[in-house]
């Protein structure tokens, strides 16, 4: 009897250490997130009808400020909701820290990001809830980082990264010139 448990036994503990493994993986490592809204389109769910939805790879070594090295202006991020902690958004990381951005409904002012912290907003900024609206957030709220896209599969390809040509001259890199004008 012995003899015969011991398979089980060994199948039940290669079952369990392979679920330990993809959950550390999904938490810190990589994972897939699925995308709703309209607030990062045409970067994200380009179909104004909705049908489909993008599903993004997403790297989880960002997450909770650690690797600060690994976030780029114009990267997409997750990051939970400051007003909100059980609310997940996705949104392009317009300032890093130090740097000043004219927020979109004060043409005649600015804002310094300060350390620890980013302005994020969406591509589509008359349906996004973004720093316009509740200013910087800390690096500590960031969850992922989007890497590509990998549904639907017309989508693989899809470059997603880069701050767009319109918001550039809002942004100044370390408080000096317009990042527009150092291109």
């Amino acid at each position: 009897m012995y003899s015969k448990a011991r398979p089980v036994l060994y199948r039940a503990a290669g079952v369990v250490g392979a679920l330990s493994v993809f959950i550390f993986v999904t938490d810190n490592v990589v994972s897939l997130q699925m995308v709703s809204g309209r607030s990062m389109q045409p970067a994200l769910n380009p179909d104004s009808n909705m049908l489909w939805r993008d599903v993004l790879l997403m790297d989880k070594r960002v997450r909770d400020g650690t690797n600060e090295s690994l976030l780029r202006r114009g990267d997409i991020v997750t990051f939970r909701a400051p007003t909100n902690p059980d609310r997940l958004l996705i949104k392009r990381i317009i300032a890093l820290p130090h740097d000043c951005v004219v927020p979109l409904a004060s043409a005649d002012s600015y804002v310094r990001v300060p350390k620890g912290q980013c302005w994020v907003e969406g591509d589509e900024s008359f349906h996004s809830g973004d720093s316009n609206s509740f200013g910087p957030i800390p690096l500590a709220l960031v969850t992922g980082k989007a890497i590509a896209p990998v549904w639907p599969p017309w989508r693989l390809a899809a470059s997603i990264s880069g701050v767009p040509e319109w918001k550039k001259s809002r942004i100044f890199e370390n408080g000096r010139s317009s990042i527009a004008d150092s291109r």
